[in-house]
């Protein structure tokens, strides 16, 4: 049960740091925007990995875990993130990054040889039609820059897609070294990264990092997203079928729609509501499973 109540927490954070996050990936670029936000976190989290420092981590199959789910879910997936994040605006991002349901699942089946029970697929099931419903439906807001498409649409469909695979591939990685990992893999993919930059051209980052606010702040939204939304989602992988736990943390696009009509001031509809009311059902499914 710990683990079903924390994967919704996470789904909760992310919705507040996709939300915040818009405008400063917009400003930023996706790659640069992903590779501050992580050495950021490196900074925070690095007397964590020194203090839990465990010889476990050169164990090669650990080690392959761990850079294999850092490479694919971190450094891919998450640039894929915010290219749809960029491009899509948040709303049409949650969307796409619900498709990491039936990736999860069965992926789940193939390595993990964990499919869900019949009654709680029926759950992953209201839960994924819900977030189409609430999403697809949910009401447009014109003149808003968190609504509106930037660029071309279809580099970002095919981004949200890829995210949603890659999260998926992540996950299923993360899950035979969960007990050893959690900081190491982020710590991993900041150095790929930052070594990256060399390969870039015109990359302007360090410009760009002269807005000190804007600079902290991306900081302080990996912290929330990666810190904070992370822990929560390892602690719940650690405690349930990793399936129905990738399904309740992509709530996020139900949780959005409310925290929209707070900013915006615009009500979402009521086939959002229609579309929320059903995923809350499908997560009951699964808890009283």
């Amino acid at each position: 049960m710990i683990g079903y109540i924390l994967a919704i927490g996470a789904a909760a954070t992310w919705s507040m740091v996709a939300l915040s996050a818009t405008r400063i990936v917009r400003y930023f670029g996706s790659y640069n925007y992903n590779l501050l936000r992580l050495v950021g976190i490196v900074v925070l989290f690095l007397p964590y990995i020194v203090v839990n420092w465990d010889p476990i981590y050169f164990n090669k199959s650990i080690f392959i875990a761990i850079f294999l789910s850092s490479v694919i879910g971190i450094i891919i997936g998450d640039t894929f993130l915010f290219i749809c994040l960029k491009r899509l605006g948040p709303r049409r991002q949650a969307l796409l990054f619900s498709l990491q349901i039936p990736f999860s699942i069965i992926l789940a089946e193939i390595f993990l040889q964990t499919l869900p029970s019949v009654v709680e697929l029926f759950g992953c099931f209201l839960i994924f039609f819900g977030i189409i419903v609430a999403i697809q439906f949910n009401r447009t807001i014109p003149d808003d820059d968190l609504e509106n498409i930037q660029g071309n649409k279809y580099v970002g469909l095919i981004a949200g897609v890829g995210l949603a695979l890659c999260q998926a591939i992540g996950i299923i990685l993360m899950k035979p070294a969960l007990e050893v990992t959690d900081p190491v893999r982020v710590l991993i993919a900041a150095i790929l990264m930052f070594f990256s930059l060399g390969f870039l051209k015109n990359n302007d980052l360090f410009e760009r990092m002269k807005d000190v606010k804007k600079t902290f702040y991306s900081i302080f939204l990996g912290f929330m997203g990666m810190g904070v939304g992370m822990t929560m989602l390892i602690i719940a992988l650690k405690n349930g079928d990793p399936g129905i736990i990738s399904t309740l943390s992509s709530t996020m696009p139900i949780m959005i729609i409310p925290i929209l009509w707070i900013v915006t001031k615009n009500y979402a509809g009521h086939l959002a509501v229609i579309g929320a009311t059903l995923t809350c059902f499908g997560a009951g499914v699964i808890f009283l499973n």
